[in-house]
């Protein structure tokens, strides 16, 4: 009982103790000690009927409305509810938190997934539990040269009903100088610039860096965070700061960090950093930041007993763990505070004042954060034409149907040429109508230029092999209607949100209008269309679907068109 309660203590779960064997954990509920000391394994029974070694009949401790068992595996305490099947559950974040002493709102803005590979650690599931746990309304990351997380993060937030910030850490190269930064998204705005930033990162720059231009380029929306060591350099370059605050539009901070780590040199190197940057953009007479300090703790692993995983993760990557710490973990309002008081002048600081201005400035950032994806949608990026192609072709949808003309002429005997038609016909249209013909002029694209390049590619790309129109188009090697291959397998509409209609309004071939004859003018989303008189759509007016005329059409009337119609023909029509 002795060790379960001083996990319990440890982990700051609120709990009172019954008898020697139970306690009740505060809003969750009563827990029994199942003591596995002597027994030789935690399950018994035959292999294919396994149960927990519960010496205790668990019908007589739910009858004592008892439906938690917690045990001791290893080094962790776990549990698990007599009234479901058995599972492991950490004793982690359940139930009450023990209180904390400081009352002061604060963000946890510096969470490493495990998404920065190799070094960040914990489900982002369980951040967001923490997060809750500790009272906290919002979270945000901050993994370095990636944002894969971010699009989980927004959705595990959403299912907790918590609010979340894109948060990006990275280098910044200027003059043989590197600085660590760390860039926060505020609105769409900045997302998109984020967006544009990893893609330099990562893309374009050699060194994985970020130019100055680069930053100052896409600063809108967003709030930049100097790294912990960067206050040398900041005081270096006072006029590339003053560009940097005008860009980012007054919204640039340092970032304080006072995790302590096992070498003393780490610690000696950061403490001075940090002190550099007090001294020099703290005015002690207006009591005032030129740069405001704001409270980031770069957190690698969820508790303080999850250290290791950080080590472990860093000699699989590089075969030394470097920076060692077991001060980055997810610490509540207490130990942060409990870290400033003994590492700032209480005579030259008012501590709490100081605390909470940095604190608050976390609060600030996550308030501000808008960013968000949309889900529901399916966005393809769009095929950018060559000038020779805009030339040759006019535009993509009609590139894309030349291209199939072309691969049907030069790849299929003409004697067979309408069986091929026929499927084609049936692909196109699917293709068309869930709005993928410029993902298959990038395919296109990019295996023309592999082989261009004496890239070998190989001869189909996984269940693309079904389909002909990747045949004809060079993507693949395989002809799919020789083998009986089949489209569906590939894509099939429902796949990519295309919902079927039993009856819809279907653009035929142009008809000329005689001299005098009448047409119809229909305005739709903004643009002026012209459709002959005897036109048939399909619309629902009133609440009524029905078959109406052109020149029967009504304003207010709902024109059921078909997708493909919609995405591709209505805008060619309008160009």
């Amino acid at each position: 009982m002795e060790e379960l309660k001083k996990w319990l203590e440890a982990n700051k779960i609120a709990y009172r103790q019954i008898d020697n064997e139970v306690v009740e954990v505060t809003g969750f509920g009563k827990m029994y000690l199942a003591d596995l000391t002597e027994a030789r394994c935690v399950f018994r029974g035959q292999e294919n009927n396994l149960q927990f070694n519960l010496m205790e009949s668990p019908e007589v401790l739910m009858q004592e409305q008892i439906y938690y068992i917690a045990f001791q595996f290893g080094r962790n305490w776990y549990w698990y509810d007599l009234r479901e099947k058995f599972k492991f559950n950490i004793l982690k974040y359940i139930g009450k938190r023990t209180p904390c002493k400081v009352s002061v709102p604060f963000v946890n803005l510096g969470v490493h997934t495990p998404y920065e590979l190799l070094n960040g650690s914990g489900e982002l599931s369980d951040w967001v539990k923490k997060a809750k746990y500790l009272g906290q309304n919002a979270i945000g990351i901050c993994d370095r040269n990636t944002m894969a997380a971010t699009l989980n993060l927004q959705k595990e937030c959403t299912k907790a009903g918590l609010k979340y910030v894109f948060g990006y850490s990275f280098t910044l190269e200027h003059e043989g100088n590197k600085v660590d930064m760390k860039i926060y998204c505020q609105s769409q705005k900045g997302l998109r610039n984020l967006l544009r930033i990893q893609k330099e990162i990562m893309v374009d720059s050699p060194t994985n860096t970020l130019t100055l231009s680069g930053l100052l380029t896409h600063a809108e929306g967003n709030v930049l965070v100097f790294g912990k060591l960067a206050s040398y350099w900041m005081k270096k370059n006072s006029q590339i700061l003053y560009a940097m605050n005008i860009a980012f539009d007054n919204k640039i901070y340092y970032q304080v960090d006072l995790s302590e780590y096992k070498a003393e040199r780490i610690d000696v190197e950061v403490l001075r950093a940090t002190l550099t940057f007090f001294n020099h953009f703290y005015e002690d007479k207006t009591q005032t930041f030129s740069v405001e300090p704001v409270l980031i703790c770069d957190n690698y692993y969820l508790d303080k007993d999850d250290a290791k995983n950080k080590i472990i993760l860093n000699k699989i990557a590089s075969g030394a763990a470097h920076e060692q710490s077991e001060d980055q973990f997810f610490k509540d309002v207490d130990e942060h505070y409990s870290v400033c008081c003994q590492l700032f002048d209480s005579g030259k600081w008012d501590i709490d004042v100081l605390f909470e201005r940095m604190c608050s400035h976390t609060v600030e950032i996550a308030t501000h954060a808008k960013a968000y994806y949309e889900t529901g949608k399916m966005y393809m990026p769009e095929y950018v034409m060559l000038p020779d192609e805009k030339k040759k072709y006019g535009n993509r949808h009609r590139m894309f149907t030349r291209l199939l003309e072309e691969g049907l002429t030069a790849k299929i005997p003409s004697y067979g040429h309408a069986k091929y038609r026929e499927r084609l016909k049936e692909e196109v249209y699917i293709i068309e109508s869930t709005n993928n013909v410029d993902y298959f002029l990038i395919q296109w694209d990019m295996v023309k230029k592999a082989r261009e390049l004496g890239i070998v590619t190989g001869i189909g790309r996984g269940s693309a092999g079904g389909s002909l129109v990747s045949y004809l188009l060079g993507i693949i090697s395989i002809d799919p209607v020789k083998y009986d291959l089949i489209f569906s397998r590939f894509l099939v509409p429902e796949r990519c949100g295309l919902n079927w209609t039993e009856a819809v309004s279907i653009i035929g071939e142009d008809i000329e209008l005689l001299p005098g004859e009448r047409y119809v003018g229909v305005q739709i989303e903004g643009k002026d269309y012209r459709f002959y008189k005897d036109a048939e759509f399909q619309i629902i007016r009133s609440g009524r679907q029905m078959k109406v005329y052109a020149d029967q059409l009504r304003e207010g009337d709902d024109i059921l068109f078909d997708n493909r119609d919609l995405l591709w023909t209505l805008n060619e029509i309008n160009k």
